[in-house]
């Protein structure tokens, strides 16, 4: 039976021994051990990890959504990925960081066009329930009338428990952009479950880079708002935000307000196809950084598209960021 090594990101470690043909995440489970999960199919990388020795396989017919680079450099869902021999695996979180997934009902409050191409959804949780959470994680909604579930991130700081905030991108033809193009009415019910993954904030007062493509910016308004919540602070932040068309752009007042509580937070915006009257930078949101962004800040968030995902944690890499200082939620459309 191969030997499995789990290193969580405080030093804890554990052995356990896997069976023929076992995931990783299924021998944790059979030796008691919870693991950050969420799809188990080999899709939302919540279980996401690090080989640091051995090598893993996947079954015939298991698609995983780690690039062919994200893989040479030791990259596995621990979900699906099977030991091929004794491995040591490091994880990007500690034990006590995983929370307790509930199960709860939003009634929704408001749907708020932002731009063109996206809209806030905003809603209060039922029967007093209230939901613990980082700031940067997400929950999975169940689009009413369906068994389709989408996965959204907190945009508002686990201060506001119960009063939760959404953005949501508007896809043709997708399941929860229909519903919410319909307007929903106040007070329709959308069930709700989480928190998941291992985007969050990690508590260190060290300056801090966000890169963020589209709604991706909900879980760094989540962190930026959980920042000024706390009291005003001139800790530097480097906030770089793309959306494809000046159509797509949104936020932009709200962190301005945010700046007022955090004059370090610095904000700058790249529009890949902008219009003619756009006087700010054109291209892609890896156009935005710079070499000294990676001296100054040991930490690097970023949450978008795949593509965007893969370019910054490349530019990252090329400039000398460490690999496991670097914190990634990937927003992929499902469903459409």
């Amino acid at each position: 039976m191969p030997s499995i090594e789990l290193i969580f990101s405080d030093g804890e470690r554990f052995t356990l021994a896997a069976k023929s043909d076992e995931s990783v995440l299924a021998a944790a489970r059979r030796a008691g051990l919870e693991l950050a999960s969420d799809c188990e199919s080999g899709e939302c990388q919540t279980c996401r990890g690090t080989v640091r020795r051995g090598a893993v396989a996947y079954a015939d017919g298991v698609e995983v959504s780690l690039t062919d680079e994200d893989q040479a450099a030791g990259g596995a869902l621990c979900c699906v990925a099977q030991p091929r021999g004794d491995l040591v695996v490091e994880l990007p979180y500690s034990r006590a960081s995983l929370l307790p997934v509930r199960t709860a009902y939003l009634a929704v409050t408001a749907v708020e066009r932002l731009c063109g191409s996206a809209v806030a959804l905003r809603g209060k949780l039922m029967r007093n329930a209230k939901l613990g959470f980082y700031a940067g994680q997400y929950v999975n909604l169940t689009v009413p009338g369906t068994t389709e579930q989408r996965a959204y991130s907190m945009a508002n700081p686990p201060e506001e428990p119960d009063a939760l905030e959404f953005l949501v991108r508007l896809l043709d033809g997708g399941a929860m952009s229909e519903f919410l193009r319909a307007g929903p009415a106040p007070g329709t019910v959308i069930a709700l479950k989480g928190p998941h993954g291992v985007f969050y904030r990690r508590e260190r007062d060290a300056p801090m880079l966000m890169i963020a493509g589209g709604t991706g910016l909900a879980p760094m308004l989540a962190m930026l708002r959980q920042l000024a919540a706390r009291g005003a602070s001139r800790r530097r932040i480097t906030l770089c935000f793309g959306v494809t068309a000046q159509r797509d752009l949104f936020g932009l007042d709200v962190l301005e307000r945010l700046s007022e509580t955090l004059p370090g937070l610095e904000r700058r915006v790249a529009i890949m196809h902008p219009d003619a009257d756009w006087t700010g930078m054109r291209g892609v949101v890896t156009n935005l950084l710079q070499p000294a962004d990676v001296t100054a800040a040991p930490d690097a968030y970023l949450c978008g598209p795949p593509p965007m995902i893969a370019a910054a944690r490349a530019w990252l890499a090329a400039h000398g960021m460490p690999p496991d200082r670097v914190f990634a939620e990937e927003f992929t459309p499902t469903g459409v």
